[in-house]
């Protein structure tokens, strides 16, 4: 919302959302559409067409999109467009720039295809749009829907669980959640991978979802991939390309700390937890990974450019960056001992420069800092942390 309201009325660019299926862009733009109106926006100069809805099923490429809005949008004075799903619609650039030529109409467009505007037609638009990014609930999020006043430990252990989902409502049942996560599942790979990718054979694909969201957090070179899943080279990057594009999958590149060398086996994080332990089940094995999943997602949700961190025979977990300014963090479940601990601590120990350095732990919900400058956080309190 605060990143729309930054371009607001900034006619010169078209605000593109980006984000998985279902995690709330239709929500956010009827939030931002009311918004407008409490501020004086009258219902005249505002127009929403939901382009999954059959009540444009019609309207199957520009030309029909041109046709629909021809005597809809002024072409001088305040007029705010919302186009949601617009991948839906063949050629849907020509109709946007078309509109930015013609009219003064300040254009918000939604998609579920991070490659929404990687198209020769997107050219159309080159340096006149900003891409949104959106994923499910954060943390602090979900309490606020879900918490209902209940211990934040506990609301925790939902969220670890059942993901961030806005629909997604644990007080329907674990069954009727199991049922909506597979259903939203389905829709994800069949619709935005399987259809829109023009896969010829589904089940390949499908293996190499539940290879990733078994594989969550390890680091993955397509060499392996091409061994363990019995596909060639170039089948296997360009699944990586449909799995990434359906923004079910973000890949963190792994970089050595001293060379910045590029490592050749990224890891892949999935946008949501409750979406893989559904699909794939969570054992106690899984948790450490589950975990570093959600710290992924957070700091992509602040903002940060997110590598992982060679330094010799060390990983540190994650390196980010942002406003020029680096930060270290490793994620862990806890300490079961003195060893423990210094093994955890030992790849941020290695790091000599000043940059903050942070340890984020899941049995931790102190906020203490080592002897040599280490945070201790634990996962809720930084889940919480407005930083």
């Amino acid at each position: 919302m605060s990143e729309l309201e930054t371009f607001r009325d900034d006619r010169e660019h078209v605000k593109v959302l980006i984000g998985i299926r279902r995690c709330g862009k239709s929500t956010l733009l009827i939030q931002f559409m009311q918004r407008l109106k409490t501020e004086g926006a009258s219902d005249s100069e505002m127009l929403l067409l939901n382009l999954e809805s059959a009540d444009y099923d019609d309207i199957v490429d520009h030309s029909d999109l041109n046709a629909y809005l021809k005597d809809k949008i002024p072409k001088t004075g305040r007029f705010y467009l919302f186009l949601d799903e617009i991948q839906r619609v063949k050629d849907w650039e020509r109709t946007v720039n078309a509109l930015m030529v013609d009219t003064e109409a300040d254009i918000y467009i939604t998609g579920s295809n991070a490659h929404l505007l990687s198209t020769d037609l997107s050219t159309y638009l080159t340096g006149r749009y900003v891409e949104i990014k959106m994923i499910p609930l954060s943390f602090k999020e979900y309490v606020e829907l879900r918490g209902n006043g209940r211990r934040t430990e506990d609301v925790f252990k939902e969220y670890f669980e059942f993901g961030g989902f806005p629909g997604i409502n644990p007080i329907l049942g674990k069954q009727a959640i199991s049922t909506m996560l597979d259903d939203l599942y389905a829709s994800i790979v069949f619709r935005d991978m399987v259809s829109r990718g023009k896969v010829r054979k589904p089940e390949e694909l499908e293996k190499m979802v539940t290879y990733l969201m078994l594989n969550i957090g390890n680091p993955i070179g397509s060499a392996k991939m091409v061994k363990e899943l019995h596909m060639n080279q170039r089948t296997i990057e360009k699944y990586l390309t449909i799995v990434q594009s359906a923004c079910m999958f973000y890949r963190a590149d792994r970089y050595d700390l001293r060379s910045a060398a590029l490592s050749p086996t990224p890891k892949y994080y999935v946008v949501d937890p409750g979406l893989r332990n559904n699909a794939v089940g969570m054992a106690s094995k899984d948790r450490g990974r589950v975990l570093e999943n959600i710290v992924f997602l957070e700091l992509m949700r602040r903002g940060y450019k997110i590598v992982v961190g060679k330094y010799d025979s060390k990983e540190v977990d994650f390196v980010t960056e942002k406003n020029g300014r680096k930060a270290y963090w490793q994620v862990c479940l806890g300490y079961s001992d003195d060893e423990t601990e210094a093994r955890e601590l030992a790849p941020l120990r290695s790091i000599k420069d000043n940059n903050p350095k942070t340890v984020i732990l899941m049995d931790n919900d102190n906020d203490t800092m080592t002897r040599d400058g280490i945070r201790e956080l634990g996962i809720i309190n930084f889940l919480l942390d407005d930083l």
